[in-house]
């Protein structure tokens, strides 16, 4: 996932017909996903300092979070068009399922508010925006593919609401080669094809 993060930001930053989009790293998610209580602003800061400059996130449209947690993955959002903090679960089951991620995520919200009042790119107060949870959007059918919904709702959210998307296994299946072949072409990637090829073969 954080391979992935790291390209989906190169993508969206050089890129004028992308929408404006930033995603912060798993390990920066992780350290605001702790209580309130707990939470230390100087852990994040910098990395909050280093997307301001160098990813210039003063001027996205929304901000993505990835959180784990007992190998489930859900994406936090912040639309700074609609002033809403969002939270995409892929395994939400009925109206009544609660998500073990809940609590991390409600943390999450918290901590970046008394983070950015520290430093605030924005002109926006976050203190006054809602969460709103959507609800009708695409949901998993296994046990194991909520890192795969968790990507496709960051290529497929805009700040108007998600794109719609195929969920079907061929669609899926082709989605995932997709991931992979954009992974393999990523800058820090130095392995050349054909040398993946012959450690593939050598495993064979």
């Amino acid at each position: 996932m954080s391979l992935y993060i790291e390209s989906f930001n190169i993508e969206h930053m050089y890129s004028s017909s992308k929408p404006r989009k930033f995603a912060f790293s798993p390990h920066v998610a992780s350290k605001l996903c702790v209580g309130p209580s707990s939470f230390n602003t100087n852990s994040c800061t910098k990395d909050l300092k280093r997307a301001c400059e160098k990813n210039d996130i003063a001027k996205a449209d929304q901000l993505f979070f990835t959180i784990v947690k007992q190998d489930h993955w859900v994406v936090v959002v912040l639309n700074l068009i609609r002033k809403q903090f969002n939270v995409f679960d892929s395994n939400i089951r009925d109206s009544d399922y609660v998500s073990i991620l809940e609590k991390p995520c409600s943390n999450l919200i918290e901590n970046f508010k008394t983070l950015v009042r520290g430093r605030n790119p924005w002109k926006h107060n976050l203190d006054m925006f809602e969460r709103f949870s959507p609800s009708g959007y695409p949901q998993q059918s296994t046990t194991f593919d909520c890192g795969l919904f968790a990507i496709l709702y960051m290529e497929n959210l805009t700040t108007r609401g998600l794109k719609p998307f195929n969920t079907d296994t061929t669609s899926l299946l082709n989605f995932r080669k997709y991931i992979a072949a954009k992974l393999f072409k990523h800058p820090q990637n130095t392995l050349s094809s054909e040398e993946e090829l012959e450690k593939l073969l050598k495993k064979s």
